[in-house]
């Protein structure tokens, strides 16, 4: 079946689902819209047709636990989209509950009104997961959500909503993981609402199945003197696409939007974010980081919004990529649109392989060829790790992506 076939079908498989006033809304704004295609102007360079399944069947397989390292002592485990609530262990002072669609609005769940991919979310989802960290919290350790997948030909819709409260500081660490030759669909929303001189940090880790399609949609508002740090890290999947939407409405409130992608064969992942700055006085920045091997392809869009009446932003953004294969590709498009005229904006992207220079610089000093190719690779990807700005989560990561992409990476330049 071709796109539009494809969207006729889910909208009728979703039909049979969709009862809450939630889901019939979002499945009413799919109507509208219908799965993208590459004549949209968001979904340029990554077609669906050779992942979407032809139905829309919702995952009902029991999940499976397995042991996955994790950044901190918390976690809260999705099996297969469902909560496990048996295998999950959090801090008392965090506020867990699980809400049903029918008691959830679509005023409160902050998603992108363009987001197709949340929609179709929204209209299956029939639980979510609501966590509230309560003012003046500072959490002690790092809360892991786990999703582990190991179905095939279904979609699994986790929903997470997170609530920081004045004054409150929390870590989130996102982890996506499948079985390899597994075939499965993951569509996952998480939301977040940073309240008056909060701080929350959440790092999406994506080393999903290498048959997968992940689609994941990162929601964040921004009240008053608040701070919000994404990072999204991409190793897994077949293909995949990270969106990432964050509205800047408090004075004084600050975001960094940072990420890294590794790729080798032929896997495709598609970052696409918009940072809007809707009040006076705020800032963010923005370093988005592509490694690729192979075949693979990276595509980065990400667009800076400064609306008419935010005064005095400061904002930046740079999307660098380096090819490690001639027949690896990187299409990069870093935007600006600005209304409001005392601003400090800048935006840049660069596509290229290794620096020669840099390389005669290290081998001129006794390091072998292999060795310093290492060197640049992994200080590449460092640099964007450490945008985190948290020793432990960073640790992590770089431990993560040694296992996920280095170790092979490393393997086959040494056969070379």
């Amino acid at each position: 079946m071709n796109i539009e076939e494809t969207s006729k079908q889910y909208i009728a498989d979703l039909q049979n689902v969709a009862s809450s006033t939630l889901q019939i809304e979002a499945l009413e704004l799919f109507k509208k819209r219908g799965l993208p295609t590459t004549k949209q102007e968001d979904w340029l360079y990554t077609k669906l047709t050779d992942v979407l399944p032809e139905k829309f069947e919702i995952c009902k397989q029991p999940g499976q636990l397995e042991n996955v390292k994790v950044a901190g002592k918390y976690q809260l485990v999705f099996l297969n989209g469902v909560l496990n609530l048996e295998e999950s262990f959090f801090p008392e002072d965090l506020i867990v509950e699980i809400a049903s669609a029918n008691d959830t609005s679509a005023d409160d769940c902050i998603d992108d009104s363009k987001d197709i991919f949340a929609m179709l979310n929204g209209a299956a989802t029939t639980k979510i997961l609501n966590i509230t960290v309560p003012k003046n919290v500072i959490l002690d350790d790092i809360i892991s959500i786990v999703h582990l997948s190991n179905f095939e030909n279904s979609f699994a819709t986790p929903r997470v909503h997170i609530t920081c409260e004045n004054f409150s500081n929390s870590n989130f660490v996102e982890i996506f993981k499948g079985h390899d030759d597994l075939k499965y669909n993951n569509l996952s929303v998480t939301n977040f609402k940073v309240q008056d001189g909060a701080i929350a940090t959440h790092t999406k880790v994506q080393i999903e199945g290498n048959q997968a399609f992940h689609f994941s949609s990162v929601n964040a508002e921004l009240a008053k003197d608040s701070s919000f740090k994404s990072f999204t890290f991409t190793t897994g999947a077949k293909k995949s696409r990270n969106n990432i939407d964050v509205r800047i409405k408090g004075t004084g409130a600050t975001t960094s939007v940072d990420g890294l992608y590794a790729l080798r064969g032929t896997q495709h992942t598609d970052n696409f974010s918009l940072i809007e700055h809707i009040e006076a006085h705020t800032e963010s920045s923005q370093l988005f980081k592509g490694i690729l091997d192979d075949s693979s392809r990276g595509v980065f869009t990400g667009k800076i919004l400064i609306c008419k009446n935010a005064q005095k932003v400061n904002s930046e953004q740079l999307n660098k990529n380096l090819l490690l294969s001639k027949k690896a590709q990187a299409d990069t498009r870093p935007q600006l649109e600005v209304y409001a005229d005392d601003v400090k904006c800048a935006h840049g992207a660069t596509v290229g392989q290794m620096s020669d220079e840099e390389a005669f610089y290290l081998m001129s000093r006794g390091l072998s060829r292999d060795r310093v190719q290492k060197l640049l690779i992994h200080a590449f990807c460092a640099d964007a790790i450490s945008k985190i700005g948290n020793e432990q989560v960073e640790k992590f990561l770089s431990e993560v992506l040694f296992e996920s992409f280095e170790k092979d990476t490393f393997k086959n330049m040494e056969n070379v």
